[in-house]
């Protein structure tokens, strides 16, 4: 059976790349404040995330909820993370729960531990180091899906997604400081789509997400043995090859 997946954000850009790349393999609703930029024929709702009737409504018949909508800015202000990142998050998996949803996919954020020093590797298992008030709102997602999964048995599981970038993106560069944090569009949706189709009996877990890169500020063991990703970029390589043109 086709799973039904609700994805919120589904008009920004990595909303946009999954459901075009994964249009034939699930029934997606979508649902954002703007409609998408092109042409699709799959259901679309405008809808803001504060609006709990308006979500509990997009959340009936739905399998998976993919939740990327948010203020996405490091530097967001509280006045615009309040109602999309803090209300509309809570309103998300309270509605998933109300709906009889299987799964919540959470976008988290490197953001979330970006306190910690460069040139440590980070692991899921450290505690929450959040640089700013976006990241967080990052940590208040992983902790609501914590909460949602033990009191309710909602499959929540967390993404904290690197820096993701296309392919030919100014950052991969040689020599850019942000190329051990690349996730490539291609291993973005491949992380998301390894998510939905994770065993049932996963009810909860925070994965780290980059790329296949020479070094990975993330560590991605437990992401690769239990969700099954298989990221195939290496940004290290891409700036070598952008170099070499």
């Amino acid at each position: 059976m086709t799973r039904k997946v609700l994805l919120t954000g589904a008009s920004g850009n990595i909303g946009s790349f999954f459901r075009t790349t994964y249009a034939d393999r699930y029934d997606f609703v979508l649902t954002d404040v703007r409609p998408p930029k092109d042409v699709t024929d799959q259901p679309f709702t405008q809808a803001d995330l504060s609006d709990f009737d308006a979500i509990c409504a997009l959340c009936d018949g739905v399998d998976t909820v993919i939740h990327l909508g948010a203020d996405p800015r490091m530097e967001a202000p509280w006045e615009t993370l309040l109602p999309s990142n803090v209300i509309g998050l809570y309103n998300v998996f309270e509605a998933a729960r109300l709906a009889g949803c299987r799964r919540v996919i959470f976008a988290s954020s490197i953001n979330a531990v970006w306190g910690y020093p460069p040139e440590l590797q980070l692991r899921t298992d450290e505690p929450v180091n959040p640089a700013n008030l976006y990241g967080a709102t990052k940590c208040w997602g992983e902790a609501v899906a914590r909460v949602y999964s033990n009191a309710h048995g909602l499959s929540s599981l967390c993404l904290r997604f690197g820096a993701v970038q296309p392919r030919t993106s100014e950052i991969i560069s040689m020599g850019n400081e942000w190329l051990d944090i690349v996730l490539t569009y291609e291993d973005c949706v491949r992380l998301i789509a390894s998510a939905v189709d994770a065993p049932d009996e996963l009810k909860f877990g925070i994965f780290n997400g980059v790329s296949n890169n020479r070094y990975k500020r993330m560590d991605l063991r437990d992401t690769c043995a239990i969700l099954g990703y298989d990221p195939q970029d290496d940004a290290f390589v891409l700036a070598e090859a952008k170099e070499n043109e």
